[in-house]
């Protein structure tokens, strides 16, 4: 008896197993998308650049970048689920050179955050010499300071920096000193001044080197003997020199190449302090190039440097600024501008091309110069035989001219987006012949202007609204137009558009509202709009372009349809959501209809899904509706009150059928009945069943005992 009730314990335990795999069918699945990121580059220094790439799980959601768990560097709006982002590396602790930091990525909407990635920070020393910005330079006997820092060291740490500077003698000077206790983030730093610090001086011209601990960080600095490595004709050269015995006569000497200037060598006397000093003013008329200064004792015996005391320098000339401007007076940009002798016209001395505000500047030894100007290898402007001896502003006049193209409609309304083309040949200097094009769309008042173009040439105008062209005309332009603008005035012609709409079943769809918007101003301010008569016949007259053409019924949106109007054209609107009969079938999960179901149309709108028929299943199982608006709809199933079934489909012609297969009811008699419970009810009937079997015997005993009538 014992095995018989161990055999039922395991069936039992065998159906019950069965049901909760059979409730396992019908449980979600969530999953979530970690945020994810990268660095480039994934080591470096306090104050380095680094890139962040990445995901997060919020379409275009905010985010921040958190550095070491506690700092939030930067925030930013996702592009999609895509981050791209950079910060500046702060001031960090670096303890020993190489220290991982942290870095996260934080999804702020959903508060979620990357799984840390590493930054490796390294220890940095630096060292930065202060000196003047080019052109400017030191000049002997000056001094200048010297900085040194470290960045990501060790917290409360003091550093000791051997600063050495190596000469132009090739003589080494070194200072031994200490870097201020570093901060809790590893900074700290000190200055030097140089050559006070280091017992040295800057009485030599040269390149001076140094370094930091040797080869921790270098560094070097320039010592001249003028104030300027460039001047300017008329501008004045300052020369210094230092390091001579007081009273000492030194020669000083000019050159441009293996020649002495103008009054040059002379001598010169040292002053108390051993210095040479001298004021030299570019004479105006000094041809541009390389000088150098050179200072030797003119004393015996006297100071003997070296290096010696020599140094070049740039004179440049005369500059000529030229503008160039087009016939309507407006800068021309990018302009060609070539400059030539008068002696020598067809040699090219410089070249150069007009900038942003339409300027180029030439440096111009004095005398008679031609300038020409260029656009595309063409020759549209000369000035000749100008004569340069001192700065100079010109104004280039280009023969080149504005072109402005407008477009309306027969009406007079202004067209926006039409595209212009203005097609063209030309001849360049070397009789090449070459075809060319510009282009560009009407603005919101209808026009659209060239800038820039040539004189004596024909151009061919073609028009486009929306890649389809509606105008092709020509129009010459003379070698110096009476006027510098040049207008074209085109007119949109107007086309007619039949609509013959039709219903799901290709019936007339009569009395239904069809509604035009110009393509490019979308859905928001409609051009016209017509119901359909009885025979679903509407026509609209409209400029040639492109337009959206919509359906409404009862002001819900039957359907839409781009149409290219290029010229008068008959459209068949093909409502396939219009008039559409529904039919819903439920069953259960062996296959048998389910009777009594409630089934629930909702048609999606701006807002969600909108209520729009119920039915209740009849004994087959189908829920039948008489013809409605269709459309992307939710159906929906209820059965005892409970949703059990959810589907989304468009409803329409040939997609107005929809089958719905209810796995966790079975019906019995056509009427629904929980999964859950039959397979329980099956369970009690093999309980009852196995009982009966099992105790067969006894029974028929107890039916024989019985006594006979």
């Amino acid at each position: 008896m014992i095995t018989k009730m161990r055999k039922i314990l395991a069936l039992f335990l065998v159906l019950a197993s069965s049901l909760s795999a059979f409730e396992l069918l019908f449980a979600p699945n969530v999953m979530a998308v970690p945020a994810i990121i990268s660095l480039d580059p994934a080591s470096g220094y306090v104050g380095a650049v680094v890139m962040v790439s990445g995901t997060i799980d919020t379409i275009n959601g905010t985010f921040t970048i958190r550095w070491d768990q506690k700092a939030n560097l930067t925030t930013g709006k996702a592009l999609g689920n895509q981050v791209a982002a950079s910060f500046i590396v702060p001031a960090t602790d670096a303890s020993t050179s190489g220290r991982a930091i942290t870095v996260e990525l934080i999804d702020i909407n959903a508060s979620s955050v990357s799984s840390p990635i590493s930054f490796t920070v390294f220890t940095k020393f630096a060292l930065y010499v202060d000196v003047p910005q080019q052109p400017r330079q030191l000049q002997e006997g000056a001094s200048t300071n010297m900085k040194i820092n470290v960045t990501g060291g060790t917290p409360n740490t003091v550093y000791i920096a051997n600063v050495t500077v190596k000469d132009p003698a090739n003589q080494t000077h070194f200072v031994l000193t200490q870097l201020s206790n570093t901060t809790a983030i590893g900074s700290g730093g000190t200055v030097k001044t140089y050559p006070g610090d280091f017992g040295a001086h800057t009485n030599l011209t040269g390149t001076y080197f140094v370094a930091f601990n040797d080869t921790v960080a270098t560094t070097q600095f320039f010592v001249g003997l003028t104030d300027k490595t460039e001047y300017r004709r008329n501008e004045i050269a300052h020369i210094l020199a230092a390091g001579y015995k007081p009273s000492e006569k030194v020669s000083v000497n000019i050159k441009r190449g293996a020649s002495s200037v103008s009054e040059f060598p002379k001598n010169l006397t040292a002053s108390s302090g051993g210095l040479i000093t001298l004021s030299w003013q570019v004479p105006v008329n000094a041809t541009a190039g390389t000088y150098s200064v050179t200072l030797t004792n003119a004393t015996s015996p006297g100071t003997a440097k070296t290096p010696t005391d020599t140094q070049s320098f740039v004179v440049q000339g005369a500059a000529c600024f030229i503008q160039s401007r087009d016939l309507a007076d407006e800068i021309v940009v990018g302009a060609l501008i070539e400059v030539s002798n008068l002696t020598a016209p067809s040699v090219v001395l410089a070249r150069g091309n007009t900038n942003s505000t339409g300027w180029v500047v030439f440096n111009l030894d004095s005398g008679n110069y031609t300038f020409k100007g260029y656009v595309n290898d063409v020759e549209v402007g000369r000035l000749s035989n100008q004569t340069i001896t001192v700065d100079t502003l010109l104004t280039l006049r280009l023969r080149l001219v504005n072109f402005v193209a407008s477009v309306e409609t027969e009406k007079g309304q202004a067209v926006p987006l039409v595209e212009i083309v203005l097609r063209y040949t030309y001849k360049t200097r070397d009789n090449k012949t070459v075809t060319g094009s510009s282009s560009g769309q009407t603005s919101p008042v209808g026009k659209v202007t060239f800038g820039n173009l040539f004189t004596n040439i024909t151009y061919r105008i073609e028009a486009f609204r929306y890649g389809m062209l509606f105008s092709n005309t020509t129009r010459s332009v003379e070698f110096l137009p009476a006027s510098p603008l040049i207008t074209v005035d085109l007119i949109l012609s107007t086309c007619m558009l039949n609509v013959h709409a039709l219903d799901s079943n290709e019936d007339n769809a009569g009395e239904t509202n069809l509604t035009v918007y110009e393509w490019s101003s979308g859905v928001t301010a409609p051009v016209d709009s017509i119901e359909t008569n009885l025979s679903g016949d509407a026509s609209f007259s409209l400029p040639f372009g492109r337009y959206i053409l919509r359906a409404y019924k009862d002001e819900v949106l039957l359907g839409e349809a781009v149409i290219d109007l290029n010229e008068s054209l008959a459209f068949t609107f093909n409502l396939v959501s219009l008039n559409v009969g529904v039919i819903v079938s439920v069953s259960d999960f062996f296959g048998q209809p389910i009777a009594n179901a409630e089934v629930r149309i909702e048609r999606r709108s701006e807002g969600g899904f909108v209520f729009v028929s119920s039915q209740t299943t009849g004994s087959g199982g189908e829920a039948r509706f008489s013809p409605l608006i269709g459309g992307d709809s939710r159906v929906s199933v209820y059965v005892n009150g409970q949703l059990v079934a959810v589907k989304t489909q468009f409803l329409g012609a040939g997609s107005s059928e929809v089958s719905f297969l209810i796995g966790g009811y079975v019906a019995l008699a056509g009427y629904p009945v929980a999964a859950g419970a039959f397979v329980l009810l099956v369970i009690v009937l093999l309980i009852v069943a196995v009982m009966l079997v099992l105790n067969r015997s006894r029974i028929l005993r107890m039916l024989r005992r019985q006594p006979k009538r």
